[in-house]
C-alpha cells in the first residue's frame, strides 16, 4: 500500500513538474516575444538618446580647458562650430534622417519577416497533410498484409514491378520534407527506406518491425500539425 502510494505520489510530482516546465517554456516565449517587439518600437527613441549624448560630449570635449591646451588649433576650430545654434539643428536634421531610415528598414525586415514565417508554416501544413494521407493508404496495406491477405499486392507487384506501398508524395515533396522536425525527418526516411524496398510481401515481413511504425508516425504527425501555432497559420 505504502508502495502504491509512494508511486502514485512520484507520477504526481512528475506531471507537475511537466506541467511546470511548460508553462515556464511559454512565459519565456512570451517574454522574449515582447522584448523584441518593444525593442524595435522603441530602437529609434534609444538611438536618439544615444545621439543626443554623443553630440553632449562632443560640446564637453570641444569646451574642455586641457584639450583646447593641448591641441589649441583643433580644439579652438571645433568650439567655433560646436558652440552655435547650427551645429545642434544640423545634428538634429541629420539624426532624425537616419532614424527615419532606420525605422524604415526596421520595418520592412519585420513584413518580410512575417511574410516569411506564413509561408514555411503553410508549406508545413502542406507536406505533413501529404504524408498524413499517403501514410494512411500504407496503414491499410498494412492491415491487409497482418491479416494475411496479401495475394492481390504479390499480384500488383507483379504487374508493375514496384514497390507494394505508396511512396509517390514522399518522392514529390523531395528537400521540403526537412522543414520538418529533425527527428521526425529521420524517423520518416528510414520508414520510407523500408517502405520502397518492398516489393513483395516478403519484403514487409522482413521490415515489419519499423512499417508497423506507420500509426505511430501518424500520430506524430497530427501531434505536429496541432502544434503549428493558430497565428501562424492563420
Amino acid at each position: 500500500m505504502n508502495e502504491c502510494n509512494l508511486s502514485n505520489a512520484q507520477q504526481f510530482r512528475k506531471v507537475l513538474t511537466t506541467m511546470a516546465n511548460r508553462m515556464l517554456r511559454k512565459m519565456l516565449r512570451f517574454i522574449k516575444k515582447l522584448f523584441i517587439c518593444l525593442l524595435m518600437i522603441f530602437s529609434p527613441v534609444i538611438i536618439w538618446v544615444i545621439l543626443s549624448l554623443n553630440r553632449e560630449l562632443i560640446v564637453i570635449m570641444a569646451n574642455w580647458e586641457w584639450l583646447s591646451s593641448a591641441l589649441p588649433s583643433l580644439f579652438d576650430t571645433l568650439g567655433e562650430h560646436v558652440n552655435t545654434p547650427e551645429f545642434a539643428r544640423g545634428f538634429n536634421e541629420a539624426a532624425l534622417g537616419g532614424l527615419l531610415t532606420l525605422f524604415g528598414v526596421i520595418v520592412t525586415v519585420w513584413y518580410y519577416q512575417v511574410i516569411r514565417v506564413q509561408e514555411v508554416t503553410e508549406k508545413r501544413l502542406f507536406v505533413i497533410d501529404e504524408l498524413l494521407e499517403e501514410l494512411k493508404k500504407n496503414q491499410s496495406i498494412v492491415n491487409d498484409l497482418a491479416a494475411g491477405n496479401g495475394e492481390k499486392y504479390d499480384h500488383l507487384h507483379n504487374e508493375t514491378g514496384k514497390t507494394i506501398f505508396f511512396t509517390e508524395a514522399w518522392h514529390k515533396l523531395g528537400g521540403d520534407v526537412a522543414l520538418l522536425p529533425r527527428r521526425l525527418h529521420l524517423r520518416l526516411s528510414v520508414l520510407y527506406g523500408c517502405l520502397n524496398r518492398c516489393t513483395d510481401v516478403q519484403g514487409y515481413w522482413k521490415s515489419k518491425a519499423a512499417i508497423d511504425r506507420i500509426n505511430g508516425m501518424i500520430s506524430d504527425l497530427h501531434k505536429y500539425r496541432g502544434s503549428l501555432s493558430k497565428p501562424e497559420i492563420s
